[in-house]
Formats: structure tokens, C-alpha cells, sequence
């Protein structure tokens, strides 16, 4: 490897971040660093270890009431993470520790583990195995302590090798990419394979200290194995042959070095006390010290650490830096190896066959590369006065519609013919060219090409026809606006955007009408009046740079303009070109450098000459998009060539992982917060007591974390993404009860998007009395308590139905044969009683026998024997039998509508029914003079019509109380019936009721 011990100032302060106590440190001064499985970051200070998931910090210290406690908090070595077992190794107070991470559980080990005294260093080898390196010098007498290598092995340290204690010391342990093992103390360097076995020995380098001699070095090995050290006396950084025992001075520097780390890109990083370089591959020395001082000063730079995303943090004792190392994808074109300005570049345009050209400005020609590689200089053919206006005027360069001849501006309209360079002047148009402008010109949609340097000269030429015409066919004087700097044709027709030097923005139509101006005392008002570059976006929208003005832009309504200087991350506020990749990002090149812009995280990323640049100050009217999707970028130096979607596509994807959920649970009245960043992905049982609960994820890119964005989408209660900006939690209230599943996508702040979602089943339960079987055992519960309801009723109603049967046979055969006895005893003693006694027992006969009468009525009402339609039917029937037909009275009785006749009707209503109907029989007998009778039941759709009618005219003479008539009127209201009586032709009774029968 050849290194080259050159000097590069480094220039890319936005690709620093930094972590501190104002983005919330616990604790400032850091003094080691690691990265477990989930992505979090460890970090070892004096007052314990702190856990970073880029939004919470987690501390762990001796403090007892802290739920994460642990014995020793001054951490006083490395942190090692064992990704096999998920355990932390650290050192505290000299004394070893793990932390196991899913349980938060610490394991203390001491001289039960064989570890001989204090623990000074610690290093996970290349295969996984664990050393240490101990010292006994405080548990052994005086000049007989001894410092030891020792592996962990089942669980006990043992011994592999051992030296004398010095009186200082110094000690480090590293692996080589072989997997030995360099233990470098004060006697000097060991170097043992991985079983402990010794290799060789080395002195490097020795100085005095204290009046002790001393051989400590600290080294490093890199990826091809080249050993690296940082002596004391001599100071620097050298290369040191373990074979050929030869060393060699690569940087030189007054600084002590402690640390260095390899990058992705296989750059190295070495620090001093305080300085921080970089060497890239050239072998080429980039300090980044000023960069740093100038986001926060520090005094002592403690640790270096490279994370899974390829980030470089930087640990001090007043924070932390965080580095982004871009890959140098840039290529460069037309450059001079003269450094500073050189060949300064202005307008770039590509031909029919994709040869790309450009003016050199310092040499005043038009250099051009075919799509083969041939480099080479486009002769034009103008006398000398022509090529000497051109030179400063000559910026802007439109094609014909055949792409073989370009127009461009000089003394004055000039074709050039791309193939021999012979060219074509138009001096017509003398007048519409500045000698101290710049002369912009566009070439429109419609194949014309606009120029002018006021609205008062602005015209439209036509290279077919080479006719003109001018925009303001009218134009005033007072109201003319000069010195325009830059053309932009809007997607909208007919419409041109117009930047000047001194009025700000033109909003101008093509028929000749100033639509709208956009200046620093206008409203909206835009930053600066002197405009060199504008792009507009598909919905209309305007991005507008500015001379030391930065960036604004201008909403598709203009109602609103915004502005980006270098406080939001631009490099320069001076802006001299603006491209759009098919990302909708903008590229933008500055008076320092390139800057990548994303529309949606307004996030700047930026680069610089160390980045592959040709020059960090490029040129007004120097930048071009080709036809193969290159993006060109002329500066002081030459062009800048890239692809945008080759750099994008280098950056990593970041990662997402779940980390808790926390909420309320209103029945055991207190909050909840259970961790799940050491398990795996698991279903989220909410209980439907929790009034809210809040899920938290963490995405492992943290450059700018604070601008990392996430969107949400809850499936099965949400159809739709939702932008949760850079809060990387959502809560729910009260969620119904169901299954649902949780996914999260994230961007990081360079606008890498996640490559997997993150994706949460989430179950929130229904509360008991809505589930499914606790209302089955409510249904089953009541149906059984209906039920059982029913059988009491029942066998209480069969109970009643034998009782009144009962009753109605005892009245049948026992009262009813005691009054006939008593009529017939009656009647035998009038045969032989005297006229005076024979009406008494007359009467008394008569009594007997209507009492018969109403006993077999009521013995009948009750009998549940006889209790149907059809039941009532016959014993109205055998009424009018009795009653009518011995008084030569007919009767009728219609009934063909019953639709039910064996249906059970309740005793109440056949009661009531029969003794309506008896009433009127015998109100007929008694009050009628009819001899026809008609009995009619009539159903309806929703009741029926019970009718006893007469043909009877005498009703007049009636010495009744009228009990009778309220006697129906009462027993037809007690089966919920009307009763209607009417004494038009005859005596008619109707009930009315709300039921078939």
C-alpha cells in the first residue's frame, strides 16, 4: 500500500451531527461505546451505562432506588457486546461485569472466576472468545505483582500468559484480522495467537516518563493487516513490517494519537487528544478538527465507533459526534490539475449523437466528450473582436430542433455549426443584447427562442423561419424591468418565469402581460431580488436561488414563499443551479459545494471536494441533465458527473424495531410500560380496562434522528396511511374490541425509506360480559329460569284445572243431587199439603230447580274438562234448546267462521261469553215479544264479533233494574271486549273482540 503523507482541510460540516446534554445526554462525558443486537447504543460514563434508542435514554448506576441498578457505575474500559448470548460485558471500578439485556440481570465476576486482581482491559477476539487483561497489584506484596492474559473459558478466566508489573501500567489488547492477539504494555508488544500462545514480541517505540523507561505503544491493524502505531516521543502515525522488523513514518503530527477505526469504505480514522483525521485511500490526511470545534467545543476525545449503519461517533468528554461517511461516487470531466480556479465552466448542452459540451470559460472553448470517451476542443470559427465578446457573454447555449447547430449569445446572435464550428451571426439583434449582462436565452416548446434583456426587448425568434417578434407589443418606459438573469418556461402554456438581477421574479404571459413580480417587499416576499436559477415543480410550485440569498420557494398559489438558508443546512447561500432527479429531489450546487434537498423531510444533504467533487464553488448557468440521466456540474475546476439513483442507492435502508408499550389500565388504577426491545416480535394483548394505550418503535439511523419521519397504519380499523412526522410512537383511546395489526414505515433523514415495515398484531380484548360465553351462560341462565317458571305455572295451572275439576264434579253429584232431592221432596209434599201451603212449596220447587240451573252453568264454566270453542259452541246451543223452543221461539246459530273451534279458551272468557249469552236469552224471554233468535259468531282479520239478536218489536214495557245490561257491559270489559246494544228492529246485543275465536 503506498501512503502519501498529503494535507486535506476538510469541508463537510453538514455531514456532522452531534449528541449532547441539550439533546438530552444524561451524562457528557463518554468514555466508550458499543451497539447491541436491536441497533440501540451503549455508552460507558463515571456515573454508569446509558442505553440510547435515539428518542430515551435508560441509565444504569449504583443508585438503589433506580430500577436498573447495578453495583459499579464508573465504567473504566471498553463495552463488549456478545451477540451470541445477548449479553454486555463492561468494566467497572476494575471490576467485570455482564448485563444480561433481556432480563437486565448483572453477573458479577471476581476471583471466583479465577480473575486474577483488577481488571484493566477487555476484547472480544474475532472467533467470540473473551479476554482480559488483569493486574494484582493491590492483593500482592510489594514488587511481586504481575499483570496476566486470561480467556474465559467455561465460565473461569484462565491464565495465558503473565509479565511483570510495572511501575506505570499502560496496557491495550487488539486483535490482527488473523485473530491474534497484540497485548501491548509497558515493556512493550506481545503478540500470542488465539490460544494464548506467544508469537513475538516487539519494541516500537520507548520514552521516558517520570524517569521510567517505558516501550507502550498503542496500534492498530486494519483490514489487509497493516500494523499501524502511535509512539509517544517520535509522535505521528507509522507502519510498522512485523517480518521484514521495518517501520515507516506515514503522518506526521505534534500530537499524541490514541484511537483509530477503519470505515466501510476502508478510509482510516485516527484521534488525538483532540484531533480527528481521516486518511482515504490516496493516503491523502483530512482533518476534521476545526469541524468539530465548531458544532462543540471539547477538550478530550475518548473513543471511536462505527455502528451497523456506518456511522462514525465520536466520543469526547463534552458529548458526542456523530460523522456520515458518504461514498466518493462523484466522477469529474474537463478538469485542470492546476488546483484553485482553473477551467472554470459555464453552459453545458448534449448533441444529437449524446456528445456532451461545455465552455471553458479561463480558456475560452468548447470542450466536448463524445459518449465514447474522446475528449476534445470544437474550433469555432469567429474573428478575433467576435470570440473576445463572446468569452463573458457566451453562457447560455440552446440547440436547434436537429440538435446540430447551437444558438448562443456574443457580440450578437451567433449559430454555431457543432460538427465544424463554423457559425451564422443575426446582428438584428444587436439591440436586445447587454455588453454587461449575461444574456440569457431559452429555447421554448414551441421551438422558438426567447431573448431580450428587458421586457421592453424581449422577443421570440424562430430558427426555421429566422423571424422575430416582440413579447410587449406596447411597451412603456416608465415600467420597463432590465438585467435579467435567468429563463424558466412553466408547465402551465404560454407562461415564462423570468429571474432578474435587481426586481426579483417575473411571473410574465407570452401574449405580452406582467401577471405577477415577486420581490423583498412584496407579499409574499421572497428573500433576495437577485435571482440566478429557478425550477418549477409538476404542481406549479417554484424553487428560486438566489444570490446570498439561499433557497426559496414559491407555493403553486403563490400565496406563500419559504426560505432555506444554511441555518436549515444548506451548504452556501448563494445558488447557482437547481436539478431535479426522479426521486423529486432536488440537486442543487452552491458557492460551496452540492447539496441534495428532499421535498417531503425538508432535509439538506450535502457534499464537498473530499466527497469526489471537481471543486466545492461551482458557476451560474453551469448545470445539465442529460439524456442518459447524468447529472453535469460546471465549476471552477472542470464538471462534476454523477448519477443521483447510483449515490441513493448506497445509503442503507434503516431498520425498525417495536420497543414498548405503555398505557393506563382503569382498573387496577395505574399506568403500565412493558419493554419488548430484547424480545421477539410478539401479539399485543390489550385488556378492555386499559383507557389508552401507546406503542413505541425505534429506527437504528440516527444522523439527524430528530428528522426521521414514520407513517402508521392500525389495519382493521384504519384503510389508510397516516404521516406521524418524527414521532416514533402512536396512542388509541378506548379501541374497540378486535384484532388489528400495527405497521410502521420509517425515513431516515437522508430520505432512505425502511425496507420492511414493522408489523404489530395487536388483540384487544372484549370485557367479560360481552363475550360470547358469558352471554351464552346469561341466555342459558335465563332460558332455564324461564323454563323453570314455566313448570310452576304450569304445574299450577294443572294443579287449578284438577282443583276446579274437582270442584265442578263434587257440585254436580253432591249439590246437584241434594237440590233435586230437595225438588222432588218439594213436589211430593205439595200432593198432600193445603191450598195455603201450596204455593210455599211451590216456589220452593221453583227455586231448587233454577238453582239446579245455575249450579250446571257455573259447574260447566269451570270444568277444565270443557273448556274449547266447539264446548261453548254446544252449550249456547243446548241454552237456547232449553229456553227458546219451548216458547215456540226459533233460534240460529251460526258459527261457520270460527276457524279454531278446538282451541282452549281461558275460563274467564268462556264464562263471561256463556253468561252474555244466557243475559240476552233471557232478556229476549222476559222483554221481547220475538219468536226468532239468531246467534252469530263472526271472525275478522284481528277479532271477532259475538251477536244475539232478535225480531222482536214490544220492549217497551220492561220493569227491569238494568243490572242485567251492566252485568254484560262489566263481563265484557273483563275479557277486554265492547259491548254494543242496539232496539232497532229488535233487541240486539254485540260484543266486540280483540280475538279470534
Amino acid at each position: 500500500m503506498a501512503l502519501v503523507c498529503s494535507f486535506v482541510n476538510a469541508q463537510n460540516p453538514s455531514q456532522i451531527d452531534v449528541l449532547t446534554t441539550e439533546q438530552g445526554l444524561p451524562f457528557r462525558d463518554i468514555t466508550s461505546i458499543t451497539q447491541d443486537a436491536t441497533g440501540a447504543m451503549w455508552f460507558g460514563t463515571d456515573i454508569g451505562l446509558i442505553r440510547y434508542n435515539g428518542y430515551n435514554f435508560k441509565v444504569y448506576n449504583s443508585d438503589q432506588s433506580n430500577p436498573y441498578y447495578i453495583e459499579e457505575e464508573l465504567i473504566t474500559g471498553e463495552l463488549v457486546f456478545d451477540n451470541k448470548t445477548n449479553e454486555l460485558w463492561y468494566l467497572a471500578n476494575e471490576k467485570l461485569f455482564k448485563l444480561q439485556l433481556s432480563t437486565d440481570k448483572v453477573i458479577a465476576y471476581n476471583h471466583t472466576h479465577n480473575i486474577k486482581g483488577n481488571v484493566l482491559r477487555i476484547l472480544k477476539a474475532i472467533d467470540g472468545s473473551i479476554w482480559i487483561m488483569s493486574d494484582d497489584f493491590l492483593s500482592v506484596e510489594n514488587g511481586k505483582a504481575k499483570q496476566y492474559l486470561q480467556k474465559l473459558t467455561n465460565e473461569k478466566f484462565e491464565v495465558r500468559a503473565f509479565i511483570k508489573r510495572p511501575k506505570y501500567a499502560y496496557s491495550r489488547l487488539i486483535n490482527d484480522t488473523h485473530g491474534n492477539i497484540l497485548w501491548s504494555a509497558s515493556h512493550g508488544n506481545l503478540k500470542f495467537d488465539s490460544e494464548g500462545n506467544l508469537l513475538n514480541t516487539f519494541q516500537l517505540s520507548n520514552y521516558t516518563w517520570h524517569s521510567a523507561d517505558l516501550n507502550f505503544t498503542v496500534s492498530f491493524y486494519n483490514s489487509d493487516n497493516i500494523h499501524y502505531f502511535f509512539p509517544r516521543k517520535e509522535l505521528g502515525i507509522f507502519t510498522f513490517d512485523e517480518k521484514k522488523i521495518i517501520k515507516k513514518h506515514v503522518f506526521n503530527d505534534k500530537n499524541q494519537f490514541y484511537y483509530a477505526i477503519e470505515d466501510h469504505q476502508k478510509q482510516l480514522w485516527f484521534a488525538s487528544s483532540k484531533k480527528l483525521y481521516r486518511m482515504n485511500l490516496k493516503g491523502e490526511f483530512v482533518d476534521y478538527t476545526a469541524q468539530l470545534i465548531a458544532r462543540f467545543e471539547y477538550s478530550k476525545i475518548n473513543y471511536l465507533f462505527i455502528d451497523a449503519n456506518k456511522l462514525l461517533w465520536v466520543a469526547t468528554d463534552n458529548g458526542l459526534f456523530k460523522i456520515q461517511i458518504i461514498e466518493e461516487l462523484f466522477k469529474t470531466l474537463f478538469t485542470s490539475k492546476n488546483k484553485g480556479w482553473a477551467n472554470t465552466m459555464r453552459g453545458l448542452f448534449e448533441d444529437e449523437n449524446g456528445t456532451v459540451f461545455a465552455k471553458c470559460e479561463s480558456e475560452n472553448k468548447l470542450l466536448y466528450k463524445t459518449k465514447n470517451g474522446t475528449i476534445a476542443t470544437l474550433q469555432i470559427k469567429l474573428d478575433s473582436v467576435s470570440k473576445d465578446a463572446s468569452k463573458y457573454r457566451s453562457n447560455f447555449y440552446v440547440l436547434d430542433d436537429k440538435k446540430q447547430h447551437v444558438f448562443t449569445i456574443g457580440d450578437n446572435l451567433l449559430k454555431i455549426n457543432l460538427k465544424d464550428g463554423t457559425t451564422k451571426s443575426y446582428p438584428q439583434f444587436n439591440y436586445n443584447i447587454s455588453l454587461k449582462g449575461e444574456n440569457t436565452l431559452i429555447k421554448l416548446k414551441s421551438g422558438k427562442i426567447l431573448l431580450g434583456q428587458s421586457l421592453n426587448r424581449l422577443l421570440l425568434f424562430d430558427p426555421e423561419t429566422e423571424t422575430s417578434e416582440f413579447i410587449f407589443k406596447n411597451p412603456k418606459t416608465e415600467t420597463d424591468i432590465a438585467d435579467f438573469r435567468y429563463f424558466k418556461e412553466s408547465k402551465t402554456d404560454s407562461i415564462v418565469w423570468i429571474g432578474t438581477q435587481n426586481d426579483g421574479v417575473l411571473k410574465i404571459h407570452l401574449n405580452g402581460r406582467l401577471e405577477k413580480q415577486y420581490k423583498t417587499d412584496s407579499k409574499p416576499s421572497i428573500s433576495r431580488n437577485f435571482i440566478l436559477v429557478m425550477e418549477e415543480d409538476a404542481d406549479g410550485g417554484l424553487w428560486v436561488g438566489t444570490y446570498a440569498g439561499g433557497l426559496n420557494h414559491i407555493s403553486a398559489d403563490g400565496n406563500t414563499v419559504t426560505n432555506y438558508t444554511k441555518n436549515q443546512g444548506l451548504p452556501d447561500d448563494t445558488i447557482v443551479g437547481i436539478l431535479t432527479d426522479e426521486e423529486q429531489n432536488l440537486w442543487i450546487s452552491t458557492y460551496n459545494g452540492i447539496s441534495k434537498f428532499n421535498k417531503n423531510t425538508e432535509i439538506f444533504q450535502n457534499f464537498y471536494d473530499e466527497d469526489g467533487l471537481s471543486n466545492n464553488e461551482f458557476n451560474y448557468s453551469s448545470f445539465y441533465k442529460s439524456i442518459a440521466g447524468d447529472f453535469y456540474f460546471g465549476g471552477m475546476n472542470g464538471l462534476t458527473v454523477f448519477k443521483p439513483s447510483e449515490i441513493l442507492k448506497k445509503s442503507n435502508s434503516p431498520k425498525l424495531r417495536f420497543l414498548a408499550v405503555s398505557g393506563y389500565n382503569s382498573k387496577e388504577k395505574k399506568n403500565f410500560n412493558t419493554d419488548y426491545s430484547q424480545t421477539k416480535p410478539i401479539t399485543l394483548k390489550i385488556s378492555p380496562y386499559d383507557q389508552y394505550f401507546e406503542v413505541s418503535w425505534m429506527m437504528t439511523s440516527y444522523f439527524q434522528n430528530t428528522k426521521n419521519t414514520y407513517s402508521t397504519k392500525l389495519e382493521g380499523f384504519e384503510d389508510r396511511w397516516f404521516n406521524q412526522g418524527n414521532k416514533a410512537s402512536i396512542r388509541y383511546n378506548q379501541l374497540p374490541a378486535g384484532h388489528y395489526t400495527l405497521k410502521v414505515k420509517g425515513t431516515d433523514s437522508s430520505g432512505n425509506a425502511s425496507v420492511i415495515s414493522l408489523s404489530i398484531p395487536i388483540i384487544v380484548q372484549q370485557v367479560f360480559y360481552k363475550k360470547w360465553g358469558f352471554i351464552s351462560l346469561i341466555i342459558l341462565a335465563v332460558f332455564l329460569v324461564l323454563y323453570a317458571i314455566f313448570k310452576y305455572r304450569l304445574h299450577q295451572i294443572l294443579a287449578m284445572e284438577r282443583l276446579r275439576t274437582k270442584i265442578a264434579s263434587d257440585l254436580h253429584d253432591d249439590v246437584g243431587s241434594m237440590l233435586s232431592g230437595l225438588a222432588m221432596q218439594t213436589e211430593l209434599l205439595e200432593t198432600n199439603a193445603n191450598d195455603a201451603d201450596k204455593w210455599k212449596l211451590q216456589k220452593i220447587a221453583v227455586i231448587s230447580r233454577n238453582a239446579i240451573s245455575q249450579m250446571r252453568d257455573l259447574v260447566w264454566s269451570i270444568d277444565s274438562r270443557r273448556q274449547t270453542t266447539n264446548d261453548l259452541v254446544e252449550r249456547m246451543q243446548e241454552l237456547a234448546e232449553d229456553t227458546l223452543l219451548p216458547l215456540d221461539i226459533t233460534f240460529q246459530l251460526e258459527t261457520s267462521s270460527i276457524k279454531h273451534p278446538n282451541r282452549k279458551l281461558s275460563p274467564q272468557i268462556k264464562q263471561n261469553l256463556f253468561l252474555i249469552c244466557k243475559e240476552a236469552i233471557t232478556n229476549i224471554i222476559r222483554h221481547s215479544d220475538a219468536n226468532q233468535v239468531t246467534i252469530s259468531i263472526v271472525n275478522q282479520k284481528k277479532g271477532s264479533h259475538f251477536t244475539i239478536k232478535d225480531n222482536g218489536k214490544n220492549i217497551g214495557n220492561c220493569t227491569s233494574t238494568g243490572l242485567g245490561l251492566l252485568n254484560m257491559e262489566m263481563r265484557a270489559k273483563q275479557i277486554k271486549g265492547k259491548l254494543k246494544i242496539t232496539k232497532d228492529a229488535g233487541f240486539c246485543i254485540q260484543v266486540y273482540l280483540p280475538f279470534n275465536l
